[in-house]
C-alpha cells in the first residue's frame, strides 16, 4: 500500500501551458458557434442578396393539408418514435 510520501506531488499547470488551454477551449468554441450558425447566415446572406437587386421574391405560401394527408403541411402531423411503457405492476 502506498502512503501518502510515495504518490507524486500536485504540480499545477505553468502559465503558458494554461494559456495554450485557454486558447484551444476559446477556438472550439467559436469555431462551433460559427459552424451551427453558417446555414442561417447563409440564409440571411442570400435574403439581402435578393434585396439589394430588388428582385424580393414573395415567400411561398404554405401548403395547406388535402385530404386524407397527414404529413408534410400546414397542420399535419409528424412521425415520433415512442418507447412503449412498461407494463403497470399492481
Amino acid at each position: 500500500m502506498k502512503t501518502t510520501d510515495d504518490l507524486p506531488r500536485y504540480q499545477p499547470l505553468p502559465r503558458r501551458r494554461r494559456l495554450l488551454l485557454l486558447g484551444v477551449a476559446a477556438a472550439t468554441a467559436c469555431v462551433v458557434i460559427w459552424l451551427m450558425l453558417r446555414p442561417q447566415l447563409r440564409l440571411m446572406q442570400a435574403r439581402h442578396d435578393a434585396a439589394a437587386r430588388g428582385a424580393a421574391a414573395p415567400a411561398a405560401a404554405p401548403v395547406a393539408c388535402a385530404a386524407q394527408q397527414t404529413e408534410g403541411c400546414v397542420g399535419g402531423t409528424m412521425g415520433v418514435i415512442v418507447a412503449p411503457l412498461p407494463p403497470a405492476s399492481r
